[in-house]
């Protein structure tokens, strides 16, 4: 299939995801009981005396003067079906207004924070890639040595090692006067070792099993007899395993990624893309979170595309 096709079915498969999602998203906070407006309904009785004191039909109707100003401040006053087209063709035209918590402009808000969170991830997922990947593929050449097999070990009991846990130890330290704080290490080079951490011992573990499945094939045995170095063997098991190798990247790694930041995030207090989001679901500001969910969905829908793309690179027998 040629890549422009790839591309056409990928982006159709996309759109229908995204009406989807965005809908669900979209659902579950105005369809729901809005926790923001039983705060705001409990604070007006509790300023009128509470349950028990004051006037109850004046409490009443100092709640729902409250609760309409609130929902219409946030532009939710209307019918749902039409609240909901209005708000879906200002996602899609990306006119996605203000921020109900920050008054902020939605898309740059968005924006700025996926930038944010890139500057650590991508590097980390370049270390993990690399190192994983040479890691896996030097135990799998070499079984027998202590070299690999410890490297392995120490790749497995970092990923096991609960990077909120690291990074919440680094914050004690600091607050307890043990390091002086330092911009740079703390918002730079520890989101990028934790994010490394939380995806290396995948990658070995990945790397090392698919390659395992190429080391004992009669093409690698036939490259050996005919006086192949390491390098050529190494070049012909990799262009092999790349295909699971990279259907790995584009699923696990993005799950674990979404986990890692919201953790790392909070821990060091990066206002990057997870950070937002976790304030977003808290303040229901819907136009954050259906920023941030398309950002999502093109991060996914763009993978893909690139995974497919990559599959009939690697191996032009696949199909996309």
């Amino acid at each position: 299939m040629k890549a422009l096709e790839i591309i056409g079915k990928r982006l159709l498969f996309g759109v229908i995801a995204a009406w989807g999602v965005l809908t669900a998203v979209f659902l579950l906070f105005t369809a729901t009981p809005d926790w923001i407006a039983q705060r705001i309904e409990g604070n007006v009785r509790a300023g009128m005396g509470g349950p028990e004191g004051g006037d109850p039909e004046a409490a009443e109707a100092a709640v729902e003067r409250a609760l309409e100003q609130y929902f219409a401040e946030r532009g939710l006053d209307g019918p749902l079906q039409e609240v909901y087209l209005q708000w879906m063709w200002n996602t899609v035209t990306l006119d996605w207004g203000y921020s109900f918590e920050l008054n902020e402009p939605v898309l740059s808000l968005v924006v700025d924070a996926t930038v944010r969170t890139a500057m650590y991830v991508l590097p980390a997922v370049v270390l993990a890639v690399a190192i994983g990947m040479i890691a896996g593929l030097f135990v799998a050449l070499r079984p027998e040595s202590t070299l690999a097999n410890g490297g392995r070990v120490a790749s497995y009991l970092l990923f096991a090692v609960p990077s909120f846990w690291l990074g919440g130890l680094y914050i004690g330290t600091l607050q307890g006067g043990v390091f002086e704080y330092n911009a740079v290490l703390s918002e730079h080079v520890l989101p990028i070792v934790l994010v490394t951490m939380t995806l290396l011992g995948g990658y070995v573990s990945y790397s090392r099993a698919h390659a395992l499945e190429h080391v004992s094939a009669e093409f690698v045995t036939l490259v050996r007899a005919k006086g192949a170095g390491p390098v050529l063997v190494t070049k012909h098991v990799v262009r092999n395993a790349a295909i699971p190798l990279f259907s790995m990247l584009f699923t696990e790694v993005l799950g674990l990624l979404v986990l890692s930041i919201f953790v790392i995030e909070m821990v060091f207090g990066i206002e990057g893309f997870g950070y937002i989001f976790f304030f977003a679901v808290d303040a229901r500001d819907i136009p954050v979170l259906l920023g941030c969910t398309v950002v999502i969905i093109a991060v996914g829908v763009v993978g893909n595309i690139v995974q497919d793309i990559s599959y009939t690179y690697l191996d032009p027998r696949v199909d996309a």
